[in-house]
């Protein structure tokens, strides 16, 4: 694990990245993280998105198993607030996903563009679903996401 942080929120992306065809390098990458000593975060939320997305998809085998892996946190009105201003007021789920990263100091993993501002800014680290997986899984320490 890179010395900078193991604690991380996978967005709703990523998990339908690892479920909607057999095993991809997604996959590789969430079941890396909870076989690891990394620690997972994610609010309620978030675990509704993943719930809806292996109804939609028929899989709960890799839900069932992060649900008892993931710590459950929710963020104070002050984290949310924080990061209302990066999003619309439409993208409630990913302004409270932003503020669990803040509260837990967790990277946030996405493939959502929604997140760019937020990202640019420095409040929350994000990084992208392929550089988790270079970084995490290929070990390459210094990629940078374009």
């Amino acid at each position: 694990m890179p010395d900078r942080s193991s604690r991380y929120l996978l967005d709703n992306t990523v998990f339908i990245a690892a479920v909607k065809r057999k095993w991809t390098k997604s996959t590789e990458l969430i079941y890396h993280l909870l076989d690891s000593t990394a620690e997972l975060f994610a609010n309620e939320l978030l675990i509704f998105e993943y719930e809806k997305y292996a109804k939609a998809l028929g899989t709960y085998e890799l839900l069932n198993y992060m649900k008892k892996s993931v710590i459950h946190v929710n963020p104070s009105q002050e984290e949310i607030d924080a990061c209302a201003p990066f999003f619309p007021e439409s993208e409630l789920s990913d302004i409270v996903h932003a503020a669990t990263c803040l509260y837990a100091d967790a990277i946030l993993i996405t493939n959502d563009n929604h997140f760019n501002k937020i990202k640019n800014s420095g409040l929350v680290e994000v990084w992208s679903n392929t550089k988790a997986i270079k970084i995490l899984i290929d070990g390459i320490d210094d990629y940078k996401d374009i």
